[in-house]
């Protein structure tokens, strides 16, 4: 398979020269860390603009983050991979970050834990929250014809064009002809549209964005390679974690009762993305749902890890254990 950027995104060289600067993250006493007189702990979050920033968005809304004492000031001008410079820099406290990009960052040696889950894909591989589209007149008709195709995902030798290649050897699909290219997911369904790519993987909400202008899924490539698969994650520095244990404890915590309320009601946390995203609530009533925790899958990271080092994303095996503190499994 060929990868080749056509809108650049964030890189791990960039993680490793922010590695060769130091750790990062709030020195203690400073913003994340409670005060003596109960005031709520500052955390300065980065995550990516849509679901997963609505799931946070969301528990603030309904009182979850600030029931275990936290105030958080989320910033979605980065997210993903992005967002993981950015925290540690030190201008994030907390990073939501697809879990391919994690355990990137940790194989290249930055001094991350991951402390907690974000996104799951659902248990079924035929409605998932990220599929792969095509035109209903593009000559693709199945995951079949997707050999020796372009495909457009949002960052190269990630979470997006791994799973596709997952899903579809699965299938015994020959996946060596295909050609990712990386294109925002905002550029995609325009992309597809004007037949710059063959196919388009997208999440929601545009995913149902592009149902509805009659473009088709052909694969739901998280929920096709693991069922339930650990999309996202949210990681801290060592120093950082180390120095609020007490902090990232009320966060988990806090993501465990925002997971339950989507859970219960799903209905309420589609029509509050209207508010918290700005979602046009005909999107979000179609919209498929990713499934949130709390816990993170070791099995996820372990699956993930060794996509990575058969595709050759990387070029040795990823110790997944060290990543992720016990308290956070």
């Amino acid at each position: 398979m060929r990868r080749s950027v056509m809108v650049t995104g964030a890189t791990v060289a960039a993680m490793t020269t922010l590695a060769a600067c130091g750790s990062g993250g709030t020195p203690e006493g400073e913003q994340g860390t409670a005060t003596e007189s109960g005031a709520a702990a500052t955390v300065r979050i980065g995550e990516t603009a849509g679901i997963p920033s609505g799931f946070l968005a969301y528990g603030e809304q309904i009182g979850a983050f600030e029931d275990h004492g936290l105030d958080l000031e989320i910033d979605t001008s980065v997210g993903g991979a992005a967002a993981i410079p950015a925290l540690v820099s030190g201008e994030f406290d907390l990073a939501g970050s697809n879990t391919v990009s994690a355990l990137l960052a940790g194989a290249e040696g930055l001094p991350l834990q991951i402390v907690a889950s974000g996104t799951f894909a659902t248990t079924d591989p035929e409605n998932d929250f990220s599929a792969v589209l095509v035109r209903p007149d593009g000559g693709i008709t199945d995951a079949a014809g997707l050999a020796g195709k372009t495909i457009a995902v949002n960052t190269l030798e990630n979470i997006g064009d791994i799973t596709i290649t997952a899903s579809l050897e699965e299938r015994g699909v020959d996946t060596s002809g295909i050609n990712f290219v990386e294109i925002g997911f905002p550029d995609m369904l325009g992309a597809l549209a004007g037949g710059n790519v063959d196919a388009a993987w997208v999440i929601e909400p545009f995913l149902a964005i592009g149902k509805q202008q009659g473009n088709v899924p052909v694969l739901y490539p998280y929920a096709e390679a693991k069922e339930g698969l650990q999309v996202g994650s949210f990681v801290a520095t060592g120093q950082y974690a180390e120095q609020n244990a007490d902090v990232i404890e009320s966060f988990r915590a806090a993501v465990a009762d925002t997971a339950k309320a989507i859970a219960d009601d799903p209905d309420a946390f589609r029509q509050a993305l209207s508010k918290v995203q700005d979602v046009d609530p005909a999107v979000a009533a179609e919209m498929v749902l990713p499934v949130w925790k709390g816990p993170v899958e070791m099995e996820s990271l372990t699956y993930l890890a060794e996509q990575m080092e058969h595709q050759g994303v990387v070029d040795q095996p990823i110790d997944v254990e060290p990543l992720v503190p016990q308290d956070a499994r």
